[in-house]
């Protein structure tokens, strides 16, 4: 066994394949024997340290798991290879097994936090290609890779991690708070950086108001620093971006309110419109996603076309019948070349002057006899199709995310109010028709406003206490089950 482990060793240093399997002739166990070991310094660390990359990736497809195994210094292969430079072999052992780049080694440091930490842009950029979903990871002292930056003084990757936070519409990640309630913002000015202040503040400007546990903005903790033309820069960058003080914020009491004071507290009114569309949202699948849309565009499609084109149709008919108001000319024209190529000369047409009011011409023949009209007929089927049209509309616009589709959202808006428009144009009364517009008008704003606000609640830079309510009922919606089917009767 000594024998065998010495050249293992020896090839894993050297990257040496053939000595690895001559070690595995003499004793076919060996790996599994290293494996055993819960914290050890695998042949592959070995090779991962030296650079060896081929030899890393050959023993990695023998004994996988010896990608996630942790040294006695809490290191993981890659962490030694990404700590002594050896790039490359970090990329291609990622091909791999890109689940490699979440292993947690000592403190909860990922690859991301290393390169972070060692400010290579190029691999940083290359983990975020990988594995996007590291930027949430969080060392044991609730630090980013953005806080680790930033501590570090990497300008270099402070600017790639924010420009993957901004081409992903992430940037709300900059209020992520460390164990101190320290924002990535409130670390760049306890640091006296000026320069990331500028680029912190520059790109995301909700920060600039945030608290840490001790209560103190970065403005705050701007005043305490060692004067010096950092302090001032800084506090200069801080005031012009109108950051506050807190004794300024007094009159926000979002700092101390709790899940506790949330759950003791009066649901609102506009807290239950959005428990309703977090909770269709939550029950959406994609397959479900899919199949709603479908089914809503052709109600869309149908009930459009039906108003366009009402039961009967729209006109005058052809039995020569005057419309309300309207008057029948006959009339003959004359003409030598009305036609090219033909001797037709003279042409009876009849014509049709409307009424002062177009609005009047609409209804068809009127072979009511019950006493009822042609208009009390469609105004019925004008009000059941608008109810399938706008709740399909609606449907539309709840299952197709706003993120990437929102000339698509627009185009919704103008559909909807083009529907009431339309109604203008084949109503047998103008009052319906000026009502129905402002009903699709109305509801068409009502629908938008619900989604605006539901963006906004996302993006909106000002920190206060009805935010934080909507925040903390999206997480419940989001994390707790219907409860009621487990109930045993």
């Amino acid at each position: 066994m000594e024998e065998a482990q010495t050249i293992l060793s020896a090839a894993a240093e050297a990257g040496d394949i053939n000595g690895l399997y001559n070690s595995i002739k003499k004793v076919p166990n060996i790996l599994d024997h290293i494996d055993e070991t819960p914290f050890v310094d695998s042949p592959m660390h070995t090779a991962a340290s030296a650079g060896r990359t081929n030899f890393v990736i050959e023993i990695l497809s023998l004994k996988p798991s010896f990608g996630r195994k942790l040294n006695p210094d809490g290191l993981s292969p890659l962490h030694l290879a990404l700590q002594n430079g050896y790039i490359e072999t970090v990329k291609r052992v990622i091909k791999f097994d890109k689940e490699l780049a979440w292993v947690k080694g000592r403190e909860r440091f990922t690859l991301l936090h290393f390169a972070a930490e060692t400010d290579n842009a190029g691999m940083l950029a290359e983990l975020l290609c990988v594995c996007p979903e590291s930027i949430l990871d969080v060392t044991v002292r609730d630090e980013t890779a953005l806080h680790i930056a930033v501590k570090k003084m990497k300008l270099s990757a402070l600017e790639v991690l924010l420009g993957f936070l901004g081409r992903t519409s992430n940037k709300q990640l900059l209020k992520c708070k460390d164990e101190i309630g320290n924002t990535v913002l409130h670390t760049a000015v306890a640091t006296s950086q000026p320069q990331m202040v500028k680029l912190l503040v520059k790109n995301y400007q909700a920060n600039k108001n945030e608290k840490n546990l001790n209560g103190d903005t970065a403005l705050d903790i701007a005043i305490g620093l060692q004067p010096g033309a950092a302090k001032t820069t800084i506090e200069n960058i801080l005031r012009g971006a109108r950051a506050s003080q807190r004794s300024s914020l007094a009159h926000h009491h979002d700092h101390d309110f709790s899940i506790a004071d949330f759950l003791k507290s009066k649901e609102k009114i506009q807290e239950k419109i959005f428990k309703r569309i977090f909770q269709m949202q939550k029950n959406l699948s994609m397959e479900m996603r899919n199949i709603l849309l479908v089914v809503a565009v052709l109600i869309a499609t149908t009930t459009f076309q039906a108003v366009l084109s009402p039961p009967g149709g729209v006109g005058g008919g052809s039995d020569n019948n005057l419309l309300p108001n309207g008057t029948l000319i006959k009339a003959t024209m004359s003409s030598t070349n009305l036609i090219p190529f033909s001797n037709i000369s003279h042409i009876n047409a009849t014509v049709l002057l409307p009424s002062d009011n177009p609005f009047k011409l609409i209804p068809i023949k009127d072979n009511y006899e019950n006493g009822s009209s042609y208009r009390d007929d469609f105004i019925r089927f004008y009000m059941l199709n608008t109810i399938a049209f706008l709740a399909s509309v609606t449907a539309i616009i709840v299952a197709l995310p706003i993120q990437g589709f929102k000339w698509l959202h627009i185009s919704l808006v103008f559909l909807m109010l083009s529907y009431g428009v339309s109604f203008k144009f084949i109503s047998p009364s103008y009052l319906h028709a000026k009502g129905f517009e402002l009903l699709s008008s109305i509801y068409a704003g009502f629908v938008y406003c619900l989604i605006i606000i539901k963006v906004l609640y996302n993006t909106l830079s000002v920190s206060h206490l009805q935010l934080k309510r909507i925040r903390m009922l999206h997480w419940l919606v989001m994390n707790s089950s219907d409860y009621s089917t487990k109930v045993r009767p």
